[in-house]
């Protein structure tokens, strides 16, 4: 639950904003807001509406059903907690709470961001008719629920570490075997990695990508305890794998291999794949560097024109990056995206990230280059260190 400790960075994350509202407005009915779980806390998801309005300047007040109230008994005592039974009451405490004020709230003008879009049109609807004048709180996300802590970062970077040299050795493992009467498996591969996981003590949420040849051309494969692809010379393999430290932040990587000399035409893939991957970080690099915006849409774009340019453009399948922050794999901040979505959300200090372009040729072969990468005031760090720059043959 929310305690007043941590009210002062919620203040901050207010005050900072390029355009600050007079508060955020938090909703959530049965957890279709992620964001008021992280940032009130997980216990406060209940079976009726709620909303925690946290002013720029003053004390949080929660507006919750009479059914749910249990739930919030950790709120603060010298925090005010308004119980309603009756909608007649949900409207006239709404109207007190945040009338004529600006409120930022988990919606996207025109569902641009789908990471920042939680509150229904109908919920917008109700604070309007209240007198509020919804913006987006997409800033207030980044600030708060998204930046890097110094733990946070040097957590990442000792999974980075161990994740570049799992995947390493994995490859290697599955070399020594790919010409023997007994190669590895896909499934093999990915159990073995697994197990490499838990000696380094790192959590994950779910087995990593193990994709040969043609499989890596499929965005959900998942391979298989039973027919999976035995790993032996002809065919490029696709390895993605994340985890933590417990409490950690995560790393997520993405390496590719070859058995065997790659043929021609994955070694003109995998230049493309490599050259879009570092125009994004180079776009990044070079305007945090500068103290100047940047978005990921742009850090997107920059990495789309390399592969647009080589003649792939229509075999890229998603977005160049996902956000990873405190609260999971896949965050609340800003993507690298202006293929599925928009985002023009500023990549501020802090913030983390994946910047993975990849091409995809049904039936044929899939390449990704997967690093994350971390934005300081100055600059960019990128993980692992020594990320991949050449195909790796075995």
């Amino acid at each position: 639950m929310l305690t007043p400790t941590e009210l002062p960075a919620l203040h901050a994350a207010l005050a900072a904003a390029s355009d600050p509202p007079d508060g955020w407005l938090l909703f959530d009915f049965r957890g279709i807001n992620p964001v008021m779980a992280a940032v009130v806390g997980p216990e406060v998801v209940g079976s009726r509406r709620a909303y925690v309005w946290i002013p720029r300047a003053g004390l949080p007040t929660a507006l919750v059903h009479a059914v749910d109230a249990e739930l919030w008994r950790a709120w603060p005592a010298e925090w005010e907690k308004v119980v309603w039974v009756r909608r007649e009451e949900l409207t006239r405490e709404l109207s007190a709470l945040v009338g004529g004020q600006t409120v930022a709230m988990e919606y996207s003008p025109r569902g641009a961001v789908p990471y920042g879009d939680y509150v229904p049109a109908g919920t917008l609807e109700l604070v309007r008719a209240a007198g509020a004048t919804p913006v987006s709180s997409a800033e207030l996300v980044t600030r708060h629920c998204s930046a890097w802590t110094p733990d946070d970062l040097a957590s990442h970077l000792r999974a980075a570490r161990a994740i570049a040299a799992i995947a390493r050795a994995a490859i290697t493992y599955a070399g020594e075997h790919a010409r023997t009467a007994h190669p590895l498996t896909e499934h093999a591969l990915a159990t073995w990695i697994l197990q490499a996981f838990e000696r380094e003590r790192l959590e994950t949420i779910a087995s990593p990508s193990v994709s040969y040849g043609a499989n890596a051309a499929r965005a959900h494969y998942d391979a298989p305890a039973e027919g999976s692809a035995p790993l032996v010379p002809g065919a490029l393999l696709l390895l993605d794998l994340w985890a933590r430290e417990p409490g950690g932040v995560y790393a997520d990587q993405t390496w590719m291999a070859s058995f065997g000399p790659p043929s021609e035409r994955a070694g003109v893939l995998w230049t493309i794949v490599r050259g879009a991957r570092d125009a994004a970080i180079e776009l990044l690099q070079g305007r945090l560097a500068a103290g100047e915006a940047v978005t990921g849409a742009e850090a997107d774009r920059a990495a789309r024109s390399v592969i647009d340019a080589a003649g792939f453009g229509d075999r890229i399948i998603g977005r160049t990056g996902h956000s990873i922050d405190r609260f999971g794999l896949h965050g609340y901040g800003p993507t690298i995206d202006d293929t599925e979505s928009y985002d023009a959300r500023r990549i501020l200090p802090g913030s983390g990230f994946s910047i993975e372009p990849g091409i995809y040729i049904e039936g044929e072969i899939g390449l990704r280059s997967e690093v994350n990468a971390h934005a300081r005031s100055d600059g960019l760090d990128v993980t692992p260190g020594d990320y991949q720059h050449e195909l790796i043959v075995v």
